[in-house]
């Protein structure tokens, strides 16, 4: 189940399982992929916040469900189901930030890098147990967690499957910031206000070129020269100039 809440230019994605620590089975991959095609659609959004109900994000993949999956052609749709969920959500033209209240665990943990942002409670544990299952990413997850954390952070995370808290993962560039118990929402829907205070076009083009960087470092010097030139050239940027020598806001932010 997917809860989906509208809170002004922000939209809230809330993974609602508690009964299995917020697994996500295919219908619930669905019904996500669904939502953030539907982001993409509106206009009006600045910013996506995905969560967890209660005290976890997402424990991993629902293995109720996936232990029937067992041919080589059922794996490679799952896979292909949660790597296109990623890839959706990286092409929106708006930040996703995960707002993780608990675990994030084998899948879960791919999702929470799959999103732009990521804010960690106190109690937030983290682990890739994707070795202990016998098995290894499937949605992107090793390439994000190498760019967030380095190779051979990477490589132990990945090879061990070592469980950490949100301290270290604090530490290591796993989630951007920490929170207490409770809060994780409350910070994002914060960070959503302020990323909603830039132009829209720009903020789609910063994330767009951050994408590339990591993807494609080849390409990126003349992407970013180019989106330089779409921005500097935008209504936007100029009134955001009139409105530094006017003292006033400029007109795209928003209270």
């Amino acid at each position: 189940m997917l809860k989906i809440e509208r809170h002004g230019s922000t939209v809230l994605w809330t993974i609602a399982r508690p009964e299995s620590r917020n697994s996500v089975n295919r219908a619930t991959l669905r019904l996500l992929s669904d939502a953030i095609d539907e982001a993409g659609r509106d206009e009006t959004l600045r910013a996506a916040i995905l969560t967890g109900e209660g005290d976890a994000f997402c424990s991993g993949g629902d293995l109720r469900e996936l232990r029937g999956v067992t041919t080589r052609e059922g794996a490679d749709q799952l896979g292909q189901l949660g790597e296109d969920l990623c890839a959706r959500m990286a092409g929106l033209p708006i930040p996703v930030i995960a707002a993780i209240p608990g675990v994030a665990f084998g899948g879960g943990a791919e999702l929470a890098l799959g999103c732009d942002l990521r804010i960690a409670e106190q109690r937030a544990l983290f682990s890739f147990r994707q070795v202990r299952m016998a098995v290894t990413t499937a949605w992107g997850g090793a390439a994000r967690l190498q760019a967030a954390v380095g190779s051979s952070g990477a490589a132990r995370l990945l090879f061990t499957g070592q469980e950490i808290g949100a301290e270290e993962a604090g530490r290591i560039g796993l989630v951007d910031a920490v929170c207490d118990n409770g809060t994780s929402v409350a910070m994002a829907f914060a960070w959503a206000r302020d990323i909603a205070q830039g132009a829209r076009p720009a903020v789609a083009g910063m994330k767009a070129l951050l994408h590339t960087a990591r993807m494609n470092p080849a390409a990126f010097r003349d992407e970013e020269r180019s989106r330089l030139v779409a921005t500097w050239t935008s209504p936007e940027h100029t009134d955001a100039v009139e409105a530094y020598f006017e003292r006033r806001p400029p007109k795209f932010s928003v209270p």
